[in-house]
C-alpha cells in the first residue's frame, strides 16, 4: 500500500478552499465540507495511489491553485474570498479552452466522490448500500487459486504450450479453448485476485483502487482530456464493468469484412461463437424486478415516444440489483471471467500467474518463444525477481492500451506501421434527470436498459447507468457549486442519470511514455461531439417524456434545460468536443486484423505477421468500433481465435 500523501501546506490549504467553495456549512440538511473535514479525508485518499498518481494529484492541486494568478482576482485560489472563488468557477466553467475546466472537473470529483462516501453523507440522502432485492442466502463465496511470488521463485523457468498475457475477455475466453483442447496453458496476469468478500467488506473507493489500474484515474490527452478506466484484476476488466453483453451488429461484422478485408467474421460464421459466449455466461435481459427506478424511468419515455430500446443483455446468475457492477459485485452475480471461463479453463488444467508483469515477448527473431515477467510483492507491489515462461506459442491479450506497447517493447510492431494507431474508444457522455418523487435510482441494476433508436444511422446508443453516489455524473461534472451544489446532494435522492455514447471515426495512438507506461492520445472530432450532443438531446427528450421537472445535460453554457422545448437551446451543430464531459470505457483497433501485412497487424485469426506463433486475442483486434459495448464481440472472436490455434498446436 503507497503511504499517506504528503501536500504542500499550499496545497492542503488549496483543498480546504476548494471544499469549502463547493460544499459551504449551513446551507442546508447535508454537512458542509468544514464540517467533516473533507480536505483531510481527501488527502488520505490520495495516499492509496501509487506514487506516480499522487504526484499527478499534486500538480493538478498547484495548478489549478497557481491558475487563479492568470485570472481577473489575481492571486491563486487560497489566497481568494468566498465570493471571489465563486466568481472565478463561474469564470472557468465559461471557458472554451478546457485545459482549467479539466482541473476543476478533476478535483470536484475527487472531493465529491470523497464526500458521498462519508457515513454522515450517505445516511441524509438515504443510501445503505443494500440491493434492491432482499439477500436471503450468500452464495458461497470462492477465490480462484493463483501461483504468485513466492511460490514463483527469482529465475523461475516454467514451460507451456501457450502463454497469455492477460486474463480478461480474450484472454480468458482463449485460455478456456486451449485447455479444453488438452493443451498446457498459462495465464500470466499483472493484478490481483478477488473474491466476493472483496467487494462486500470494502469501502467503494479503496475497490476501486484496488482493481482499477491507477486506481481508475487512467485518460486519453488531446484537444480534450477523456477519462478512460482499465481494471487490473484476475479476470481483466469484466470483474468491474457493467456486464453488457451486446453482440455487435450485423452491419459492423459486415463492414469488417467489406472494408477491412477480414475473413470468417460476418454474423452467420460468428453466430454460433456468440451463442457459445452467451450460454457459459447465461446472459439474458435485466428482469424487472432488478430494473430498478433508474432504467424505469428511461423504459417509460421511451416507450412513450415510441422508439427502441429494451432492457439490457447482461452475464448475470441471481443479479439483487446492488447496483455496485463497475466496483466489483457483492453478490458474486455477474459473471465476470473469475467466476466463468477462468474456473472452467482450470477444471482444465489451465495455470493462472497472478502479480506477474510481462516484460517482453521472447522469440528468436523467427519465432515467439515465450515471455519474460517481472514478479510483484502482492501485498505490496514491489519487485521480487524476475522468470522466463516457455512455451510453443504467444497469446497477447492485455488489452488495446497495453498489447500494442507490449509487442513494440518486444521488438515486434510488424511492417504495417499500424500497431499502437487506430485507437477507439467509443466516447461517451452522461446526463441526469431531476423528478418530483424520490426514485434512489442507485437501488437496482447499475446499467439497466438501452437506446438504440439511432444506433445504425448516426452510431448512437444510450444506456441507463446509475452508479452508487457521488461515483455518477454529478461528481464534479455538474456546473455547481455553493448553495447550488448543496441543494442537489439533497436533492439526489430524486436524480435518475443515463450514459451515452458514440461510435467514433477519429482516432487516436498509444505511445510508450519515458517511465514506460502508456500514454493514450486522442483527438475527438466535431462530428462525433456533434452526434454526443444529439444523445443528450435523446436523452433529455425520454426523460422529460417520463416526468422529469429538471435535466441537467453537462454541455458548456446549458447548466439546466426545464422543458422539452428548451432542448432546443442545444445545438449539436455547434458543439464542440471542448463542451462536453467526456468519459470512455472501450478502447479498440491498435493492433488491427486483415489480410494484408502492410495495413493490419494480424490476421484475420490473430496471427501476428512479424513473428511465427504469436497471437492477438482482444478489442485491439477490431478495425472499428463496435458500435456497442465490446465485450461479448471480444468474447466471440477470442473462441474463434482459440479455437482455430488449438487446431494448429494439434
Amino acid at each position: 500500500m503507497a503511504t499517506v500523501a504528503k501536500l504542500t501546506p499550499n496545497q492542503r490549504k488549496t483543498l480546504v478552499a476548494l471544499g469549502e467553495t463547493l460544499l459551504p456549512s449551513g446551507v442546508g440538511a447535508v454537512p458542509g465540507a468544514a464540517d467533516v473535514n473533507l480536505a483531510a479525508v481527501v488527502e488520505s485518499r490520495i495516499g492509496d495511489y501509487p506514487p506516480a498518481i499522487q504526484r499527478m494529484l499534486q500538480m493538478m492541486i498547484t495548478g489549478f491553485d497557481m491558475s487563479g494568478v492568470m485570472s481577473p482576482m489575481v492571486r491563486p485560489f487560497h489566497r481568494m474570498s468566498q465570493a471571489q472563488r465563486e466568481r472565478y468557477m463561474d469564470l472557468v466553467e465559461g471557458m472554451r479552452l478546457s485545459a482549467q475546466r479539466d482541473l476543476v472537473v478533476g478535483l470536484k470529483a475527487m472531493l465529491t466522490i470523497a464526500y458521498f462516501s462519508l457515513p454522515e453523507v450517505e445516511k441524509v440522502i438515504g443510501y445503505d448500500g443494500l440491493p434492491l432485492l432482499p439477500v436471503t442466502k450468500e452464495k458461497e463465496s470462492t477465490r480462484l487459486p493463483v501461483t504468485a511470488w513466492p511460490d514463483v521463485a527469482d529465475g523461475a523457468r516454467v514451460d507451456a504450450d501457450v502463454v497469455i498475457v492477460g486474463s480478461g475477455a480474450g484472454g480468458a475466453v482463449a485460455a478456456y479453448e486451449l485447455a479444453s483442447a488438452g493443451l498446457s496453458v498459462i495465464l500470466v496476469e499483472e493484478g490481483g485476485t478477488f473474491s466476493r468478500e472483496d467487494f462486500t467488506d470494502r469501502p467503494l473507493l479503496e475497490r476501486l483502487g484496488r482493481a482499477y489500474r491507477d486506481g481508475g484515474l487512467t485518460f486519453t490527452l488531446g484537444n480534450v482530456t477523456i477519462s478512460l478506466p482499465l481494471g487490473r484484476a484476475v479476470g481483466g476488466t469484466t470483474v468491474v464493468n457493467s456486464g453488457t453483453c451486446f453482440q455487435a451488429p450485423e452491419w459492423i461484422l459486415d463492414a469488417w469484412g467489406r472494408e477491412h478485408a477480414v475473413r470468417d467474421t460476418d454474423a452467420e460464421t460468428m453466430a454460433p461463437f456468440f451463442a457459445q459466449a452467451e450460454e457459459i455466461l447465461n446472459v439474458t435481459p435485466v428482469p424487472d424486478e432488478v430494473l430498478g427506478n433508474n432504467g424505469g424511468k428511461l423504459r417509460d419515455g421511451v416507450r412513450a415516444l415510441g422508439w427502441a430500446g429494451g432492457p439490457i443483455p447482461r452475464n448475470i446468475r441471481g443479479c439483487h440489483g446492488s447496483g455496485q457492477c463497475a466496483f466489483g459485485c457483492p453478490r458474486d452475480a455477474k459473471q465476470a471471467m473469475h467466476l466463468s471461463y477462468l474456473p472452467l479453463a482450470l477444471e482444465q488444467g489451465a495455470k493462472i500467474f497472478a502479480h506477474c508483469r510481462v516484460e517482453k515477448v521472447r522469440h528468436d527473431g523467427v519465432r515467439a518463444t515465450g515471455v519474460s515477467v517481472t514478479l510483484l510483492d502482492p501485498e505490496t507491489g514491489k519487485h521480487r525477481g524476475t522468470a522466463e515462461l516457455r512455451a510453443r506459442a504467444v497469446v497477447v491479450a492485455a488489452g488495446a492500451v497495453h498489447t500494442p506497447l507490449l509487442l513494440r517493447k518486444s521488438g515486434l510492431a510488424g511492417q504495417s506501421g499500424q500497431l499502437g494507431r487506430n485507437l477507439r474508444i467509443h466516447p461517451g457522455a452522461g446526463a441526469i434527470a431531476l423528478f418530483d418523487e424520490e426514485l434512489h435510482a442507485w437501488k437496482g441494476t447499475m446499467q439497466s436498459y438501452y437506446v438504440d433508436e439511432r444506433l445504425k444511422s448516426d452510431g448512437i446508443i444510450l444506456e441507463a447507468t446509475m452508479p452508487p453516489p457521488g461515483i455518477s455524473y454529478s461528481a464534479g461534472a455538474l456546473p455547481f457549486w455553493g448553495e447550488k451544489l448543496v441543494r442537489h446532494v439533497e436533492d439526489y435522492p430524486r436524480m435518475a442519470s443515463v450514459g451515452m455514447m458514440v461510435s467514433d471515426h477519429c482516432s487516436g495512438r498509444v505511445v510508450r511514455r519515458p517511465d514506460g507506461q502508456a500514454l493514450m492520445l486522442y483527438n475527438m472530432g466535431r462530428d462525433e461531439a456533434r452526434r454526443l450532443a444529439q444523445a443528450i438531446v435523446m436523452g433529455g427528450e425520454a426523460f422529460f417524456a417520463a416526468g422529469a421537472k429538471e435535466y441537467y445535460p453537462m454541455v458548456r453554457g446549458i447548466p439546466v434545460v426545464h422543458s422539452r422545448d428548451e432542448l432546443r437551446n442545444i445545438v449539436p451543430e455547434k458543439v464542440r468536443p471542448q463542451d462536453l464531459k467526456l468519459s470512455a470505457y472501450h478502447p479498440m483497433g491498435t493492433a488491427r486484423m486483415g489480410e494484408d501485412p502492410r495495413r493490419a497487424v494480424v490476421d484475420s485469426y490473430g496471427r501476428s505477421f512479424a513473428c511465427e506463433g504469436l497471437y492477438v486475442c482482444d478489442a485491439s483486434l477490431f478495425p472499428s468500433s463496435t458500435a456497442v459495448n465490446p465485450q461479448l464481440t471480444i468474447m466471440a472472436t477470442a473462441h474463434r481465435i482459440g479455437r482455430r490455434l488449438a487446431e494448429t498446436l494439434g
